[in-house]
């Protein structure tokens, strides 16, 4: 049984990278193309064409991408900062990213560790068995939501198994990812409005301190394994 969950967990791992490298590559280079004023024009017209629909697109995009964990983020939030600007594709993008992490929830309440182990490794969880400290549970949450760099979605995926409520973690998500969020909207939105160079640069910043957020993640979690090993009882 073990063997055909690792089968099927490879099968969609495989397809899903792909398909997040190709959307990624489209959705770079399709910003790209706004350095043109022409293309820019049709990029305006193109939202004003897609009205509610387009809304409703962008919205179960990011909820797909939660869902789906390995297909990263910062892209669609650029976009979505593109259409709609800062503060509505901040609020889109907080939205579709609660409505992913409740599917998520709701879904491993109901079809348990198999539906899981379908998708993802569950020996990542072990990385994560420090949260089941009710006492340190949230604190530790929100810190590793709110770095840059960490595996968030990979996180939804084990917050059933902490204890926690639907309530809370829905909470910790989408205020802890608010600041991340804003940036890439911003970068996005700043960038169609000609504000290239300045765009890039800022951009350039995140993935500088994105680096160091892995950094400091992996820090932490190596240290949080480590005080297990060690009978840390505060963690187990």
């Amino acid at each position: 049984m073990q063997d055909k969950n690792a089968k099927i967990r490879k099968i969609v791992q495989i397809v899903t990278i792909t398909a997040a490298i190709v959307v990624t590559v489209l959705l770079c280079l399709y910003i790209v193309r706004l350095y043109d004023e022409e293309n820019m024009q049709s990029f305006e017209e193109l939202v004003q064409s897609l009205g509610v629909w387009g809304i409703i697109f962008m919205f179960l995009l990011q909820v797909v991408q939660v869902v789906l964990a390995v297909i990263p983020g910062e892209p669609i939030e650029l976009i979505f900062g593109a259409l709609y600007g800062t503060f509505w594709g901040t609020i889109l993008c907080i939205a579709g990213i609660v409505c992913g992490t409740a599917l998520i929830y709701v879904l491993v309440q109901k079809l348990g560790k198999s539906f899981v182990e379908k998708i993802i490794d569950s020996k990542q969880f072990q990385k994560f068995k420090f949260l089941q400290n009710p006492v340190k549970r949230d604190t530790f949450m929100f810190f590793l939501m709110f770095i840059p760099g960490t595996p968030k979605d990979l996180l939804t995926y084990f917050a059933p198994f902490t204890g926690i409520s639907l309530l809370r973690v829905l909470s910790i998500a989408a205020v802890a990812r608010i600041p991340s969020i804003v940036t890439s909207t911003y970068v996005g939105s700043s960038f169609v409005q000609g504000n290239h160079l300045k765009s890039i640069i800022i951009y350039a910043v995140v993935g500088v301190i994105s680096l160091l957020g892995i950094l400091v993640y992996n820090k932490f979690i190596s240290g949080k394994a480590t005080k297990g090993e060690g009978g840390d009882k505060d963690d187990q």
